[in-house]
């Protein structure tokens, strides 16, 4: 009987020891994203092998979040942190001190052509599914057992990220392509331009949440009526004064407020894809 309970001691503690620090209790890795959509992306392609918890919460302005102490802990206890870049979160340099030895670090933009430095690329799904290469990798990387599940389920996430891209497209055009005109209350839309086939004729904060001043103003007025905009659109975390008072001397009667950027939102953009196909009809609906 002694030696039965030993037996079962020991066996006890060897399991709590191979679970280890950056991983869940079932044995699931543990992951740490700096924003909502890099964590459903991360749910993707880890499945069930992961524990993905997001620093940023649903609804957070990811450029001005400010980390808690509850923070630092969540990045010692990760195996795999996974960031943006582009100074979108550079607020998690200083998390990384806390980050446990041999843990991975994925940037996301790594090695992706970027427009002016603007980290938003993930308006662009085809830019997304390079996000999800890398995520891929930064998995295999620290659960190499794990190489053919995430490979799997990186590919079909990859072909719906391809079908979304093209409904995206064919969704563009219903609207005449002269009125494909974005003006917005931030810069967070050159990719989604791009790919798209809009033409961004202006924001009306140039720097973060600095006002612009009255002829920075003054000037985007003229610009927008000169280009015959049909509405201007708010980001869901931005406050919709500016814009109003913009629309109004511009004589644009169309303000679309809670666009959702950095972050997922309620449903239907509660996801990667949802948030791009919500944002998608709210242009289009509004523009068409």
């Amino acid at each position: 009987m002694r030696l039965l309970f030993v037996l079962i001691l020991v066996g006890s503690l060897a399991g709590t020891a191979c679970a280890g620090v950056g991983s869940t209790p079932g044995g699931g890795l543990k992951v740490v994203t700096t924003t909502t959509i890099l964590a459903d992306l991360v749910k993707n392609v880890g499945g069930d092998r992961v524990s993905v918890t997001s620093i940023a919460p649903a609804g957070a302005h990811v450029e001005e979040y400010s980390p808690k102490p509850e923070d630092a802990r969540k990045v010692a206890d990760a195996s795999v942190i996974v960031v943006n870049g582009l100074h979108l979160d550079e607020w998690v340099e200083d998390l990384l001190k806390n980050k446990r030895p041999g843990a991975v670090v994925v940037t996301v933009t790594d090695g992706l052509a970027a427009i002016d430095d603007n980290p938003h690329m993930w308006f662009d799904a085809e830019l997304a599914r390079k996000y999800v290469e890398r995520i891929r990798d930064g998995l295999i990387q620290a659960d190499a057992a794990g190489r053919d599940a995430y490979g799997r389920a990186a590919a079909a996430y990859d072909a719906e990220l391809v079908k979304l891209h093209d409904e995206l497209k064919r969704k563009v055009a219903e609207v005449p392509a002269p009125r494909r005109k974005l003006v917005t209350s931030h810069d967070a839309w050159p990719y989604f331009a791009k790919a798209y086939g809009f033409e961004i004729v202006g924001f009306v904060q140039p720097e973060g949440d600095k006002d612009p001043s009255p002829s920075e103003l003054a000037a985007l007025v003229e610009k927008v009526k000169r280009a015959s905009v049909p509405a201007v659109f708010v980001e869901s975390q931005a406050s919709p004064k500016l814009s109003e008072a913009l629309a109004k001397e511009a004589g644009v009667r169309n303000v679309v407020a809670d666009i959702p950027t950095d972050s997922l939102n309620e449903k239907p953009a509660d996801t990667y894809i949802g948030l791009m196909r919500t944002v998608m009809e709210r242009i289009v609906a509004a523009l068409r």
